[in-house]
């Protein structure tokens, strides 16, 4: 071995202090990079965030199953290349396995992460809500139809969204018919008669009463009086057994209108049945 002066072994060069520690942290970065560079690839190329019911199209790329549904819906191409490709999809298993080990174990982290937690939870949410709805659950019905129409946990289809809203109505839930009846009215179909039914729900009156406030050319005349008849209606809603209290916003709402027309709301205040 090598010796200094005086036969006595030279020791080996002392390394910088905190040297180890800045070549950890490195490493650490380089690793995380490499692991947000892996989990970008399976991105959905049409909606950019991590795949709760990740698929496989013929274009060999994984997409979220309602984007990719949708998406071929309207086009015979595909969203990456361009070219036209078949519309079969293939369940990637193995991608939404991984995905959920590397967000649960910390590998996936930050917003990516967080948004599909909350994505899966509004799936779980979901399925839930199928399970009751089945099962004859009116409010179950009602809410599902709410996520059909949001694409809440499900893929966005005005179709599964009424005929939910429909089965509610059927059974006698309040606020089932009335989202039927602003269903009815998306699609141009009759609805001013339906939600007339409406005795018990707030939003429903709401609707009415806006209506009448404005008018609807060639169909509803304004009309205060019917408007102020609504909007004390939805106020003066108690919640039925399977119905709700008028909301803040349906409140807020009511009152605005009946303090600037103090001219026909008041007789209605003072009377005996109020």
């Amino acid at each position: 071995s090598r010796e200094r002066a005086g036969g006595r072994p030279s020791m080996p060069p002392k390394r910088a202090a905190g040297s180890s520690s800045k070549d950890s942290v490195a490493t650490s970065k380089k690793f995380r990079s490499a692991i947000d560079k892996g989990v970008d690839e399976f991105l959905c190329p049409i909606t950019q965030e991590l795949p709760v019911d990740p698929v496989m199209a013929k274009d060999g790329h994984v997409y979220e199953r309602s984007a990719i549904t949708q998406w071929l819906q309207r086009s015979d191409k595909s969203p990456v290349t361009n070219l036209r490709m078949g519309s079969e999809l293939i369940e990637a298993k193995q991608v939404r396995s991984m995905l959920e080990t590397m967000v649960k174990s910390g590998a996936i982290s930050g917003d990516k992460a967080d948004k599909w937690q909350e994505r899966l939870k509004a799936e779980e949410e979901s399925k839930e809500l199928r399970r009751r709805a089945e099962a004859g659950d009116a409010a179950a019905m009602c809410n599902l139809g709410v996520n059909y129409d949001h694409g809440d946990g499900v893929p966005q289809d005005d179709t599964q969204a009424k005929m939910w809203f429909k089965r509610s109505a059927q059974r006698g839930y309040d606020r089932g018919l009335t989202n039927y009846g602003k269903a009815m009215h998306a699609n141009g179909d009759e609805w001013l008669a339906s939600l007339h039914y409406m005795d018990g729900d707030p939003s429903a009156c709401i609707e009415v009463a806006v209506l009448y406030k404005r008018g609807v050319s060639g169909q509803i005349a304004k009309d205060k009086e019917l408007a102020k008849r609504w909007f004390l209606k939805a106020l003066a809603c108690k919640g039925k057994e399977d119905g709700e209290e008028p909301d803040e916003e349906d409140k807020v709402e009511a009152n605005a209108w009946l303090d600037a027309n103090a001219d026909v709301a008041a007789p209605w205040f003072d009377a005996p049945d109020r």
